[in-house]
């Protein structure tokens, strides 16, 4: 059970740092791409959508992630 939750977080904090990369290449800050996503903010002018669409997959793995390890606390850690 430790292996598969130490793979989550090793992918976790790889996809992180991809993630962070990735904004700071468009020159954005996650509160920016999440107003972007819902529509509350334009996007700027200087990014285009390839980086938005890498930055796009790179949340989709983690929300994977994230939903991997909510499994697995449903499925171990359930009394």
């Amino acid at each position: 059970m430790f292996e598969k939750m130490d793979e989550i977080f090793i992918n976790i904090e790889s996809i992180r740092d991809e993630i962070q990369i990735l904004l700071k290449m468009a020159n954005i800050s996650l509160v920016d791409y999440i107003m972007i996503k819902r529509g509350s903010q334009d996007m700027p002018e200087h990014m285009n959508m390839s980086l938005f669409s890498q930055i796009n997959e790179q949340i989709d793995a983690l929300k994977k992630q994230i939903d991997n390890l909510n499994k697995l606390k449903r499925e171990l850690l359930v009394f």
